[in-house]
């Protein structure tokens, strides 16, 4: 009986290679089935441990936007610990993360955040921290999102950094220690910014240049759908959001603009449905820097007429108006996603929803604010 000869991999050309590892390489946001982050990189995974240069061809790939929260941190802080360890025992497996990262989330971590706290190490000389191997390449990244309430890590990083310029050389002719550009914020809340406090957090949000945030707290979702669903505002109003006003605008000299997400709500607008966990198109509003810089956060954005019948403004019953309390929606560039998200993460029968905020922010938002799903 006659033998088929099997194909080899190294009898391909080397553009069918570089296909090949790029496809199983690269993690596909945009997918249509359900999203599950867990899988995003498994196969590449897999793949890394038989070859060596596949390895190395794919990681560059798999690193271009890296999703990390409570469940992957700890697998990946060790993976930066063992780069810091093959440069001492095994150069040639030794793979330098920072270079390649140019998106990078960090979801909710809790106890799971890098520490100063050095880790001892039988291979190497000297103990390193996981804040010293994950704050290159958190500040290489030119795309930063985080949890609002981690924020506390990338205050830590940038001033460890800052720390370390050289002090003997005047600060403001040094280039920064840091890439970032775009910051994504996710689930603002009403809490001050120590960052502000502090000259390298200062320097660090004045070279933000785009500032977005994630649907916050769900207190403050639910409350654009009672607006909307009781005549709050008008049906192509918006009022801003009550975090906005603890944020330090000034301190982003260099903001070009700012884009918030609201849940699509058109009347008729089922509540009940949204609060067992039904999906909502998303609306993202991106301001000009300018609107926000030097002046007090408006309480409105305004698309309709406020004397039109059955709506009322939040101005109504003041005793003066200024052109600050209110910004025209003309001056705001709308887009509605093509896909509907979660906003609500609990249901009404207390099971969780997998918010898909991550992979609407990998999918090309944190780039260039727009929606890609």
């Amino acid at each position: 009986m006659e033998t088929t000869p099997r194909a080899s991999f190294n009898d391909l050309p080397a553009e069918i290679v570089a296909i090949v590892i790029k496809y199983a390489a690269e993690p596909t946001f945009t997918q249509d089935e359900e999203y599950e982050p867990t899988n995003l990189y498994s196969t590449a995974r897999e793949l890394c441990l038989v070859s060596r240069t596949f390895r190395h061809l794919a990681l560059p790939i798999m690193l271009h936007t890296v999703l990390l929260d409570f469940d992957n941190m700890p697998a990946f802080l060790h993976a930066l610990r063992m780069q810091n360890e093959y440069a001492q025992t095994y150069p040639a497996l030794r793979f330098e993360y920072t270079p390649h990262v140019r998106n990078i989330w960090i979801g909710e971590c809790l106890d799971e955040c890098p520490s100063d706290a050095p880790v001892d190490s039988s291979f190497t000389s000297e103990p390193v921290s996981d804040l010293d191997l994950i704050a290159p390449l958190l500040l290489g990244a030119s795309s930063l999102a985080i949890d609002f309430s981690c924020l506390y890590l990338v205050t830590s990083c940038i001033e460890l950094a800052w720390t370390r310029m050289d002090k003997s050389t005047d600060r403001g002719s040094l280039p920064l220690p840091w890439n970032t550009k775009t910051l994504t914020l996710s689930r603002m809340s009403c809490d001050t910014w120590e960052m502000a406090t502090l000259a390298s957090g200062s320097a660090f949000l004045a070279s933000i240049t785009h500032f977005i945030a994630l649907p916050p707290e769900e207190d403050d979702t639910w409350l654009h759908i009672l607006f909307r669903t009781r005549r709050g505002v008008g049906p192509q109003n918006y009022a801003t959001p009550l975090w906005m006003s603890y944020v330090p605008w000034n301190s982003f000299e260099r903001l070009e603009r700012a884009s918030l997400v609201f849940p699509r709500v058109q009347l008729p607008f089922d509540t009940f449905e949204y609060s067992i966990g039904a999906k909502l198109h998303a609306e993202l509003l991106t301001l000009p820097g300018s609107m926000l810089k030097g002046r007090r956060v408006p309480a409105e954005i305004q698309g309709s007429k406020d004397t039109e019948e059955g709506y009322f403004s939040l101005q109504d019953g003041n005793a003066a108006v200024s052109d600050e309390d209110f910004v025209s929606l003309n001056d705001v560039h709308v887009a509605v996603s093509d896909h509907p998200v979660h906003f609500c993460a609990m249901t009404t029968c207390g099971s969780c929803v997998h918010p898909d905020w991550q992979k609407v922010w990998a999918s090309g938002l944190q780039a260039e604010g727009r929606w890609v799903l």
